[in-house]
């Protein structure tokens, strides 16, 4: 320990003479580190730590398994039967989500609902924070109205007040007593619902057909989940035997919970994100490595002097890595105040949902023991060659030469070469992984949506069910709307729809096609299946190819009609005319998780596709009908404009759904612009991040040459004087040393090439219209690597032209 002390009070006293070569080195490292913490602490925040959950490996979601898939949504009376007759789990909760309108304290607020069943809590061991939560009846018909509010909404609509519990709000127009309050920081602050109530069955809600919500469950204590699945399968089993209209070929699929929160992608971009930061921090210590193999050539003869005095090579050994371990706490300690800045940058710019609930990112104690331990590796890492070679001085020569500094050796040359190679073996890998993001976001912006966005404005319109109980009203009421809307000025469309463009089917529905063989109801495929206005083609600008679009004349009474795209067409009507031929689909029943007699709905026409599912999405088979003939309770307005400003038209759009209705909520105000833009949020944001460390490591790499390069020249001063005395052109010296240089460079691509192969397999899910092993992104990446190493090398090249014959012969 007293020789420990001792190397660190020299390694300190070192580094103060060396100030620019601390601070470089600490910068340097500060940029991999703080780029390592910030992203470690996603990977914990959302894939290490423990859920916030008693016993979360309990904790598990049950689904419908359909016919040729896994998971679905679930019926009400096959979640009877499966909470009834299972003897796996302490607890079954079914949960939905469904808008809400508060009104009774100034203008109606649209609220994000969460219904659940009595026992939802329990599952998770989830306490309020005030109050209670649910009891095990209060699900149950004819029990009085409560509901449950997260810490967030108490705090923002209700002004923290203490007297909550208790109070009366209309939610619909109906009174609910508040029971509770969520904890704050919970996965309860951060889920999408803002209050919860309970999820009360009723007579029209059971089915068998209709697959409406989702449930969880929580193991007995002992149970496993192989068990538990077991179990299931055979009740599943049982269902179909007894069902089989609705059920011939469905089971039942049992998750862990921890299994399911986060998605394949979002796995997929935190490894690809760490793996980048990863390298960005290697490249960072292998210039480091080649900048103090530079430094101890100056400590040759200091070095040789210890040796003699008899320090033992460990001695040696310690005393270097002490020094660059210490340079690497100090870059340790800046990284982790940039990695604090990133993780609070990315949170601001993180899109909203994008993560579970359950994630908590945080500067934590795990993450400063990582950061504390990559900071200690790294500064062995990048001092571990430039130590070895001080630990082998050639006494003799250092002595000799020591008032001028040794040249470097062989040993030396060849590991600063390594050390190249690598780090563009490593910047070439980083690079392709950025370009080929960068390609595919850039192939996915260019996508043709299928509409116009120009001008368009959305929102949500949340039907009261009180006061609207049956289609023919909402029709009514929907039509009243979109007249009041439209004979505003600047105003040239206006239409309802069950679903906006982008942001998924709405309705996903089994049909069968008139005069092809009769499948069973139940092993139908699906396709989507939109309600919307007459004017909904004109609004968003959809190219009509074949018959015509719907009209105002398509309404309860008149033939049942239906538009497709063009990819239903082309899919299950190949070569022939889809025009008058007819689709049946069971009805959907307003107001009700139920669906009724089949409908056969003529096909009148036949529409580009529209993206429906994401910019990415091109299969998406799917049909339109007209609102009038099939309403439904969620209902989206679309408004084209003239030319006047979305604000402008917003507060237009709201004053004249007022007059209409005082207590209509609208809600998620955005232009279709918006909307396009945030299908995207995520990928730009992947993209964003991988793009900024290839540009650090193309920094970095570029660096590295250049400093290997300039060294290597400055060590040859003596030889390029003897070439230009004896004769070598400006031209000879700048091939000589540009292509030495560039030996190191070529090997770096070849081999980076090889991990490049390798490891953007890897990114194969995060990629659209984009080859992992894109040639034209290869290619253009070697480019692009091998200009910068020509410019690194160049600069001390051209500065090798310029040395004097006569000063470079006085120069030994």
């Amino acid at each position: 320990m007293p020789q420990f002390g001792q190397d660190v009070r020299f390694g300190l006293r070192m580094l103060r003479r060396s100030p620019g070569f601390a601070l470089t080195a600490i910068f340097t490292l500060a940029l991999g580190i703080g780029g390592n913490t910030a992203i470690f602490s996603y990977v914990n925040g959302i894939m290490l730590k423990p859920l916030p959950y008693d016993h979360p490996e309990r904790i598990c979601m049950v689904w419908e398994k359909p016919p040729g898939g896994e998971r679905n949504g679930i019926s009400t009376l096959n979640y009877l039967d499966w909470a009834s007759q299972n003897t796996v789990f302490d607890h079954m909760a079914a949960q939905r989500g469904d808008s809400i309108t508060m009104t009774g304290s100034g203008e109606p607020v649209q609220l994000r609902g969460g219904f659940v069943s009595a026992g939802y809590f329990e599952i998770f061991g989830v306490h309020a924070a005030m109050g209670r939560t649910f009891a095990a009846d209060e699900d149950q018909r004819g029990k009085p109205s409560v509901a449950i509010l997260s810490n967030r909404l108490w705090r923002t609509r209700f002004g923290e007040a203490k007297d909550i519990l208790g109070r009366k709000i209309l939610l619909d127009s109906k009174p609910y007593t508040v029971i509770g309050v969520l904890p704050a920081e919970s996965p309860y602050d951060r889920t999408f619902s803002e209050i919860w109530l309970p999820l009360v069955f009723e007579p029209k809600d059971m089915t068998r057909n209709f697959h409406w919500f989702r449930s969880y469950a929580r193991l007995k204590e002992g149970v496993t989940l192989d068990q538990a699945k077991a179990q299931m399968k055979l009740i599943g089993a049982n269902i179909e035997k007894l069902y089989p209209d609705s059920n011939k070929g469905w089971n039942v699929t049992v998750d862990r919970f921890t299994d399911r929160i986060v998605g394949d992608q979002l796995r997929t971009s935190l490894y690809v994100l760490l793996g980048a930061v990863g390298a960005v921090l290697l490249i960072g210590c292998a210039n480091l490595a080649n900048l103090t193999l530079a430094r101890s050539t100056s400590r040759e003869r200091e070095v040789a002097i210890r040796a003699s005095l008899g320090a033992s090579r460990w001695r040696l050994l310690r005393q270097f890595l002490t020094e660059t371990v210490l340079l690497a706490l100090g870059g340790g300690v800046v990284g982790l105040g940039l990695g604090f800045a990133m993780v609070r940058g990315l949170k601001a710019i993180t899109p909203p949902f994008t993560l579970p609930s359950e994630a908590n990112i945080q500067i934590d104690v795990r993450v400063l023991l990582f950061t504390l331990a990559i900071s200690v590796l790294t500064g062995i890492v990048f001092g571990l060659a430039p130590a070895l070679q001080a630990a082998r001085p050639d006494l003799a020569g250092s002595m000799k030469e020591g008032s001028r500094g040794a040249t470097a050796g062989g040993a030396r040359g060849r590991v600063r070469k390594v050390l190249v190679v690598a780090e563009t073996a490593l910047a070439f890998v980083l690079l392709v992984g950025a370009g080929l993001l960068i390609r595919s976001f850039d192939q996915l912006q260019s996508v043709h949506t299928g509409f116009d966005t120009t001008n368009v404005l959305t929102m949500s319109v949340p039907l009261p069910p009180t006061r609207i109980k049956d289609g023919d009203q909402a029709v009514q009421y929907t039509q009243r709307i979109v007249a009041g809307i439209q004979a505003l000025p600047g105003i040239r469309e206006a239409a309802v729809a069950s679903a906006l463009p982008l942001q998924g089917w709405g309705y996903g529905m089994p049909f069968q096609i008139a005069g092809k063989p009769v499948k069973d109801r139940a092993n139908r495929e699906a396709c989507f299946f939109k309600m919307v206005g007459s004017s909904y083609f004109q609004s968003l600008g959809i190219r009509l190819t074949h018959g015509r679009g719907l009209t105002e004349r398509d309404t309860k009474g008149a033939p049942p009609v239906a538009v497709i795209n063009e990819s239903m067409a082309k899919k299950y009507f190949k070569g022939e005319n889809p025009i008058g031929r007819q689709i049946e689909v069971q009805e959907i029943v307003y107001g009700k998780p139920n669906l009724g007699p089949e409908i056969p709905w003529q096909i009148v026409g036949v529409i580009a596709d529209e993206k429906v599912n994401g910019l990415d999405d091109d299969r998406s088979p799917g049909m339109y009908v007209s609102y009038a003939q099939s309403p439904s309770q969620f209902v989206s307005l679309i408004v084209k404009g003239a030319a006047a400003s979305p604000e402008t038209m917003q507060r237009a759009i709201v004053q004249a759904v007022q007059q209409i209705e005082p207590t209509q909520a609208l809600s998620d105000i955005k232009t279709l612009e918006q909307i396009k833009s945030e299908s995207v949020g995520t990928n730009r944001l992947r993209t964003m991040l991988l793009g900024v460390f290839a540009a650090i490591a193309l920094l970095l790499a570029a660096i590295g040459i250049y400093g290997v390069v300039s060294y290597t020249v400055a060590q040859r001063t003596q030889e390029m004087g003897l070439r230009t005395a004896l004769g070598a052109t400006r031209r000879n010296i700048l091939q000589l040393v540009v292509g030495q240089g560039m030996v190191q460079i070529v090997i770096g691509l070849v081999i980076g090439l090889g991990g490049a192969l390798a490891l953007t397999r890897t990114m194969k899910s995060l990629l659209f219209s984009v080859s992992a092993t894109d040639p034209v992104t290869m290619v253009g990446v070697g480019m692009i690597l091998t200009l910068v190493a020509v410019a690194a090398c160049y600069l001390p090249a051209r500065r090798a032209t310029k040395v004097d014959p006569m000063t470079a012969l006085r120069y030994e």
